[in-house]
């Protein structure tokens, strides 16, 4: 058990009792922590008219339930306030645990009863039962209205955007590089699924070559053969050299019409869950499958200087520094207006490859990449004591040269 999936932000008083507040939580330091923690619960209750309810539902403890609790004279205890928070986390006293020592212990509770204020606080943060944290459930069902607008609490966004009426579109991104070696910059698709704001929003970018679907046919063709003898070679000396990335210089571009919106929608889409996380919570989402895919121009790379640059000048697209258009006949531009410049990196296995791949750039406006099992050395990842490997147990995952 976790405060949440990032962190837990230390806040001072004042900042707990405002984000409270602007929930509806009202805390009032003059009450006692009995009453602050009654006034908690009901506002928690925010589905139900009749709140006496589920009070007289709620144990209090092992004899006596909540209602009789806060009607009775006892003070607060903290047997009351670990029962009560277990259960506002969907623990179900005397079926999910028994004794409620030995289960907080256990379950290794973050919140140790003291200060109330920030016990409730703290509380908010925390992972229910199904693993998502309370304040997420709550909102989730209602707590506050989903207006398109940011709502913060704990420094992080809450899910307080429209998804179900999310812009759906698709541009294409003029890249730097010319892999098909036809004099033009090669077009990449980039399909895009944003909250509607008036403002602007950072974006989480997933930069994946499978998103458009793959020639496994072709893809056959193209690898080696591992399942050979070994050969003895004798030990010669290995020559090595810089990579070198030639970038076109788009000084004259040709002119193209500015419009306002994209004119291709995006329909279904495989999505990435933690994208999906985020869109509600303001985030534009953005799925690239790159150089050499379907519906992009130019050559399938593998892991190359040109492929990350090719994501990279999405980036500089959301800021700005390359330009974008509404098809491949680039006869009209389209421009990242509702993008505040700022992008996070998503993907496991080889699209968290392409995130490390892009940190190594040093782009302006990558903020942070969250890469999941991705590949940091080819090296390594092909080699083991100076012989081929089949990574992941894959025989004929090498590609010919």
């Amino acid at each position: 058990m976790r405060f949440n999936q990032y962190s837990y932000s230390k806040t001072n008083p004042d900042t707990m009792r405002q984000e409270l507040a602007d929930l509806g939580f009202v805390y009032e330091p003059h009450l006692s922590d009995k009453d602050n923690l009654q006034s908690f619960l009901r506002r928690c209750f925010f589905l139900y008219q009749d709140t006496d309810y589920l009070l007289r539902a709620w144990a209090a403890d092992s004899e006596s339930d909540l209602l009789t609790f806060f009607e009775s004279d006892r003070e607060l205890t903290a047997e009351v306030f670990y029962m009560t928070a277990f259960q506002l986390l969907d623990f179900v006293p005397f079926v999910d645990f028994t004794d409620l020592e030995k289960f907080r212990t256990e379950s290794n509770f973050p919140i140790v009863y003291g200060n109330l204020l920030e016990n409730l606080y703290q509380l908010l943060n925390t992972r229910t039962k199904n693993g998502n944290l309370l304040i997420d459930k709550l909102v989730s069902e209602g707590l506050i209205a989903e207006d398109n607008t940011h709502h913060y609490f704990n420094g992080k966004s809450l899910a307080t955007f429209t998804s179900y009426d999310a812009i759906r579109e698709v541009v294409y991104v003029e890249s730097r590089v010319d892999t098909d070696g036809d004099g033009l910059p090669d077009l990449v698709k980039v399909s895009i699924i944003r909250p509607r704001y008036q403002g602007q929003i950072p974006a989480v970018m997933t930069a994946s070559p499978y998103h458009q679907g793959t020639n496994d046919p072709a893809s056959d063709k193209a690898l080696h053969n591992m399942n050979v003898d070994l050969a003895k070679k004798e030990p010669h000396q290995i020559t090595v050299q810089d990579p070198k990335l030639k970038l076109l210089q788009l000084d004259s571009p040709a002119p193209a019409q500015e419009v306002s919106e994209a004119e291709e929608k995006l329909g279904h889409i495989g999505t990435y869950t933690l994208n999906d996380y985020l869109l509600p919570r303001g985030f534009a989402n953005l799925y690239v499958s790159g150089v050499g895919t379907k519906d992009s121009e130019g050559l399938m790379t593998s892991g190359d200087y040109q492929q990350i640059e090719a994501y990279k000048n999405v980036i500089d697209w959301l800021n700005g520094r390359c330009r974008a258009f509404t098809d491949h006949t680039r006869q009209r531009e389209i421009k990242a207006t509702w993008s505040n410049g700022k992008v996070a990196t998503t993907g496991i296995s080889y699209l968290g490859t392409m995130s490390n791949g892009l940190a190594t750039t040093g782009v302006d406006g990558l903020e942070v990449i969250i890469a999941e099992a991705g590949i940091s050395s080819w090296y390594n990842y092909y080699r083991e004591n100076g012989l081929v490997t089949s990574p992941g147990g894959y025989q004929e995952r090498i590609l010919n040269p």
